[in-house]
């Protein structure tokens, strides 16, 4: 017997077919990363578009963008990877940008791979410094950035265009820290002369090898208890000599007379230098504009800045512009 459910079982088994076998097809497309699930023609009303871009150059294995200096950058948009609207929203039209067809309500969603990556890297010794990303706007008769295949384009002037979006990333870059407090009397040392202490660091946020950083201070280092003339004739010092271990010496090295140092507190922090701070894989910045009126003629587009040196966007599926027709 027909009833309402077999019809729509029949009627569902039927879609999904062709979706699945365009999912299917999708998928191969995309190296078998699909980034969203992709429906010809939408659903609902809501048709979406899902633009990326073209590695220019490679860091190890990744695909990557790189920024030239600290001015502001189009990144070109190159690649379409799915177009709900089948070109009745919006298109790619080979200068970088995206070029909206039909006026309408539209919501814009942005994604850039930055890399934060330790020594060895393809941002070797680097620190990470401030980063901005930004979904920008030309109106109809506003020329874009002009767009040169395989390069970035410096932005001189962003007030011709309209900012969708922008985020601004300070730097995450500090060093990482180990801290320990131990009881040391230095004792009494001649004028010339010098006395040191070996103290292991504790294994903290990292462990402190050759070559990082170690800063000291002792409680007994003061005018009160020396007096201001030995106080400034001593010096104190640190450097880590082994694994975990730092090394710290008093000097008196500018005083005429021996100076008595009575036991007292030494702090010591120790800080990376070998191993890079901020790293925290790969940064994700994700942007979106919230519901905006796109007119047919316009063209929107990404623009990025990094202050840090060598520094380059790493190019997949996951870096995307990414724009949808909003139903109210």
């Amino acid at each position: 017997m027909t009833n309402r459910r077999t019809i729509l079982t029949a009627a569902a088994a039927a879609l999904a077919m062709p979706l699945a076998a365009n999912a299917r097809s999708n998928r191969q497309a995309l190296g078998g990363a699909q980034p969203e699930h992709f429906v010809p023609g939408g659903m609902r009303g809501i048709q979406r578009g899902y633009f990326t871009y073209t590695p220019t150059d490679h860091v190890e294995e990744y695909g990557v963008i790189r920024i030239p200096d600290d001015r502001l950058f189009m990144i070109p948009l190159t690649k379409n990877i799915f177009d709900e609207s089948n070109g009745g929203k919006y298109a790619m039209t080979g200068d970088g940008v995206i070029t909206v067809l039909k006026d309408d309500l539209y919501h814009i969603t942005a994604n850039m791979d930055w890399p934060a990556q330790s020594r060895g890297s393809g941002q070797d010794g680097y620190d990470v410094d401030s980063r901005k990303l930004m979904i920008l706007r030309a109106r109809a008769g506003v020329k874009p950035p002009v767009y040169t295949q395989g390069e970035v384009t410096p932005i001189p002037d962003t007030s011709r265009f309209d900012r969708m979006a922008a985020c601004d990333t300070p730097g995450s870059s500090v060093p990482k820290s180990a801290r320990t407090t131990v009881t040391w009397e230095p004792g009494t040392v001649a004028a010339g002369g010098m006395t040191y202490t070996d103290v292991p660091l504790p294994s903290s946020s990292f462990d402190p090898a050759v070559g990082d950083l170690v800063r000291v201070s002792h409680t007994s280092l003061t005018d009160a208890i020396l007096g201001e003339k030995k106080n400034a004739g001593v010096l104190i010092s640190a450097r880590i000599v082994a694994p975990g271990v730092a090394r710290v010496m008093v000097e008196n090295r500018y005083g005429a007379k021996a100076v008595a140092i009575p036991s007292g507190s030494m702090n010591l922090l120790a800080e990376s230098a070998v191993e890079s701070a901020g790293n925290n894989q790969d940064a994700w910045c994700y942007l979106n504009s919230g519901p905006v009126v796109l007119l047919a003629g316009e063209k929107v587009f990404v623009a990025v800045r990094s202050s840090s040196r060598g520094d380059f966007l790493q190019i997949s599926n996951g870096s995307f512009l990414r724009v949808s027709n909003v139903i109210a």
